[in-house]
C-alpha cells in the first residue's frame, strides 16, 4: 500500500511536470537541466517538447545511464527532472519519466546506479526497474513486454507485475493477463562445419521449424567469446538465405528467435555451435572449383580441429581429426570432418596439382648459326580445367651449365623467346626449366644443337724426293 499511495501522489506531479515541459522543454534547456542526457546514437528532432526519432531511430541516454532505444519515427515527451518514488521498501528510487506518444521504445535500466524509468501510457503507466522492457503505442492501447528484470504496469491504480518473457496489452482501464512471448524456433539438422582456405567465408542455408503467430525470425551468429555478432532476418519461410559474412577460422554460436506482428521478439534459443576450420595450403597449392590442389609429397594443414573427427573416403570409420593431410599414394584423396556424433560431415577433396608447363624447344634438329632456336612455354591443366591466373612462370635457361638471359614475350598463358647462337664453338645443349613463384617445378626440356660443319680443306700437294732432287 505504501508504494501505491506514493505513486498515486506522484501522478499529479508527473502531469504538472508534463505541462511544464510541453511549454519549456527545448534542446538547450534539456541539456542545461541534465547535461549527461542526450542522443548517443541515431538522430532525432525536438519540437514543442516532443522528441521524434529520425529515420534510423535514436538511442537516448538518461543521467542515470538508463537508455531509451526509439524506433524510427517514435515520438516521446521527455521530462528532464527526476522523481523520487517509493517503488520498494527502503530508500526511494530516482525515476526519470517519459510519455509515449507514438511508436516503440525499448528501455534498459542498469543495476547501478539504482534507478527506474516510468513510461506514461495515456492514463496508465509502466515502470521498469533494473532490467529490459519494450513499450509500444497503437491507436487506442499499448503493449508492454518484459524481457528481464523488474517490470510493472499501473492501471486504474492497480499494480500488475510482468514476469520476464511475457507481455500485456494495456488501455486506460484494463491490462490483459501476462501472456508469454513467442517461443524460439528450433534448428533442423544440417551442416555446422565449414572450411576457410585463407580468405574469410560466407555461410547460409540454416533451416528451422515454424512458430505459430511469428511474423518473422531473427538469427544471431557470434564468436564463442561473444565478439563479432551478426544478425540476419528471415521475413518469409523458415530458411536463412542471406549469408553471414567475413567468417574466419574459429568457433561460433548460432541462436534464433521469433518476432510477432508487433515486433515483439521472444527469447533466444539455446546456442548451436558452428565451426570454421582453417585450411593452410603448402607453397604452390591452390583451391579451384571447391577442390584443393597440391604437389606430391606436400600436405594440407587444418586448424581449429579440436574435438572433431575425420575419415578418408572408403575407410568406413571416423578417428580423431588430424592437423595434416597428404595425397594418398599421390592420387586424389577425399577426407571428411565432422563434429563428434554428427551425421553431416564436411568434405575436402585433395587433388594432385593439375597445372604444368608445356615446354617446346625447336627446331628439333637445330644447327647454329643457321637456325633460329625458339623456346615456347605454355601453362596448361592436366584435367582440362582453367589454370590459376595468379601463377607466375619463372624460367631458368642454360646453355650447357651456364645460365643465359632470354627475353620472353607473354601472350595469355604462353611465353615465347629466342636464343641467339653463342660465340663459343659447339655442339651445345640448351636446357629450360620452368617453376612457379613458390619454387615448384612446372616443366622442363632440353635440345641438342649442332654446329655447321666446317668447309672441307683441299689436301696439300706432296712432292716426292726424286722429283725434288731433279
Amino acid at each position: 500500500m505504501t508504494s501505491r499511495r506514493a505513486f498515486g501522489r506522484s501522478q499529479g506531479f508527473v502531469a504538472a511536470l508534463g505541462l511544464c515541459a510541453a511549454c519549456t522543454l527545448t534542446p538547450s534547456s534539456a541539456d542545461a537541466a541534465a547535461p549527461k542526457t542526450g542522443v548517443v546514437a541515431g538522430s532525432g528532432t525536438t519540437s514543442g517538447g516532443v522528441f521524434t526519432a529520425g529515420p534510423s531511430g535514436a538511442e537516448y541516454q538518461l543521467p542515470t545511464l538508463a537508455r531509451l532505444q526509439l524506433a524510427p519515427g517514435a515520438a516521446v515527451r521527455l521530462f528532464p527532472v527526476p522523481q523520487q518514488l517509493q517503488l520498494a521498501p527502503g530508500p526511494k528510487t530516482t525515476t526519470y519519466s517519459f510519455a509515449l506518444l507514438r511508436g516503440r521504445v525499448d528501455v534498459t535500466v542498469p543495476a547501478k546506479p539504482k534507478s527506474a524509468v516510468l513510461c506514461s501510457l495515456g492514463k496508465s503507466s509502466a515502470v521498469i526497474g533494473v532490467g529490459r522492457a519494450a513499450v509500444l503505442a497503437r491507436a487506442d492501447d499499448f503493449t508492454v513486454a518484459s524481457f528481464e528484470g523488474d517490470v510493472r504496469t499501473l492501471v486504474t491504480d492497480r499494480w500488475h507485475t510482468l514476469p520476464a518473457g511475457t507481455l500485456s496489452h494495456v488501455d486506460s482501464a484494463h491490462a490483459s493477463p501476462p501472456e508469454p512471448t513467442l517461443g524460439a524456433p528450433k534448428l533442423t539438422p544440417g551442416p555446422r562445419l565449414w572450411f576457410s582456405a585463407g580468405e574469410p567465408i560466407e555461410v547460409s542455408g540454416f533451416a528451422f521449424t515454424k512458430v505459430e503467430r511469428a511474423a518473422r525470425y531473427e538469427l544471431r551468429l557470434r564468436r564463442a567469446d561473444g565478439a563479432a555478432e551478426q544478425l540476419r532476418r528471415v521475413e518469409s519461410g523458415t530458411r536463412l538465405d542471406q549469408a553471414f559474412v567475413g567468417l574466419t577460422p574459429g568457433q561460433y554460436e548460432l541462436a534464433l528467435r521469433s518476432v510477432d506482428a508487433e515486433g515483439i521478439a521472444g527469447g533466444w534459443s539455446a546456442v548451436e555451435p558452428v565451426r570454421v576450420v582453417g585450411v593452410t595450403l603448402p607453397p604452390g597449392g591452390y583451391s579451384a572449383a571447391g577442390d584443393i590442389f597440391i604437389g606430391k609429397g606436400q600436405e594440407v594443414r587444418f586448424s581449429n580441429t579440436d574435438g572433431l573427427e575425420m575419415t578418408y573416403e572408403g575407410a568406413g570409420r571416423y578417428v580423431p581429426a588430424s592437423e595434416a593431410v597428404t595425397l594418398y599414394r599421390g592420387e586424389t584423396t577425399v577426407v571428411s570432418f565432422r563434429v563428434r556424433g554428427s551425421i553431416y560431415p564436411t568434405t575436402a577433396r585433395l587433388r594432385p596439382r593439375s597445372a604444368y608447363a608445356h615446354v617446346v624447344l625447336g627446331p628439333s634438329r637445330a644447327v647454329w648459326p643457321k637456325d633460329s632456336v625458339q623456346i615456347a612455354i605454355e601453362l596448361r591443366s592436366k584435367d582440362g580445367e582453367g589454370v590459376p591466373q595468379w601463377l607466375e612462370l619463372k624460367t631458368d635457361v642454360r646453355l650447357g651449365i651456364e645460365p643465359i638471359a632470354v627475353s620472353f614475350t607473354r601472350d595469355g598463358n604462353r611465353l615465347i623467346g629466342a636464343v641467339p647462337p653463342p660465340e663459343r664453338p659447339g655442339p651445345w645443349v640448351l636446357r629450360v626449366e620452368v617453376k612457379d613463384q613458390f619454387g615448384s617445378l612446372l616443366g622442363r626440356d632440353f635440345l641438342e644443337i649442332a654446329s655447321v660443319p666446317a668447309a672441307p680443306v683441299a689436301p696439300a700437294k706432296v712432292v716426292s724426293a726424286r722429283v725434288a732432287s731433279k
